[in-house]
């Protein structure tokens, strides 16, 4: 197998976008191609015949054996591929690495030894993702809007209050006591 050359060698050039981009659309057809391997070989368990004699059995037991064997390389040639990918966006630091995402939902801080052996100081995520703010605090600020809201709605009913009680109505005659609180 040969050997990955490591980002300090003069010879590594990384992929560029376009290249990465390219490859996950190999990707994506080879998923395509998975899915089919795997229709055929359930297609060959599931196809039925009048005669169920032994070679026909063990020639349905071969191509299923072919079939799945098919469905497992693809498997594994995807696993690596979207692994190289992952591991891409980690180096780019585009995503945080399984070192620090482990790390980070254990709560703790601390140094990383990185994607080409780069030391990273590790930030903890906390929970829900907000880094270091405080959730209490941001939760107790999402009902300004409605509070602001509920004080602009008790101030038209004052005054709308004020006004009948100005006009002398005194609500005995309901029909011609309704008001519009306006809008």
């Amino acid at each position: 197998m040969a050997s990955i050359p490591a980002p300090e060698d003069p010879a590594f050039v990384p992929f560029t976008k376009a290249e990465r981009i390219q490859q996950l659309n190999e990707i994506d057809k080879s998923i395509t191609t998975l899915l089919h391997s795997a229709g055929l070989a359930l297609q060959t368990l599931t196809t039925t015949s009048t005669q169920t004699s032994s070679p026909q059995v063990q020639n349905k037991r071969e191509a299923f054996q072919e079939k799945s064997n098919t469905y497992l390389r693809t498997l594994q040639s995807i696993d690596v591929r979207l692994r190289r990918q992952i591991y891409g966006l980690e180096e780019e630091d585009i995503i945080a690495g399984a070192k620090t995402k482990t790390k980070a939902s254990e709560g703790q801080e601390g140094v990383v030894q990185g994607a080409g052996g780069k030391d990273e100081t590790q930030i903890s995520i906390g929970e829900g993702g907000m880094g270091k703010l405080d959730i209490g605090w941001l939760n107790s600020r999402s009902g300004s809007v409605g509070m602001k809201m509920e004080s602009e709605l008790w101030e038209r009913a004052k005054s709308y209050l004020e006004s009948i009680e100005k006009s002398g109505d005194n609500g005995t005659n309901d029909r011609e006591g309704d008001h519009d609180m306006g809008g």
